[in-house]
């Protein structure tokens, strides 16, 4: 089966937690993957670096990337810019700006546009 591929611009949140062991390099390229055991969000997406969770996907599109890496699909994060204040966190925090590319069969792109609308 044909494999396709779709990309949208996102975010690494929790570079405040993690900036100690990760200096976010632009065009560097991460891992992501489920993190279901994570005490604050069954459904988190972690971003890793050399096997090591560097952040994770903002909570707000966690659960449609969650269920789309539990169907066989796979994200690839860019860093696509410098850190920044989180704006739409009232507890403010730092994230990296990037690029997630979506890769999986043909059927699971096109229910990830209809569930993200792009």
């Amino acid at each position: 089966l044909a494999m396709e591929e779709r990309d949208m611009p996102c975010c690494v949140r929790g570079y405040h937690v993690y900036k100690d062991i990760w200096e976010a390099v632009i065009g560097e390229e991460l891992v992501c993957d489920r993190e279901p055991n994570n005490p604050r969000d069954r459904y988190a997406v972690a971003v890793i670096k050399h096997g090591i969770i560097i952040g994770h996907l903002p909570r707000k599109m966690s659960k449609i990337c969650s269920l789309f890496l539990r169907r066989g699909g796979c994200i690839c994060c860019r860093v696509t810019g410098a850190r920044r204040h989180s704006a739409d966190l009232p507890q403010g925090g730092l994230e990296i700006p990037c690029s997630l590319l979506f890769k999986a069969k043909a059927k699971e792109i096109r229910k990830l546009k209809q569930c993200l609308k792009l």
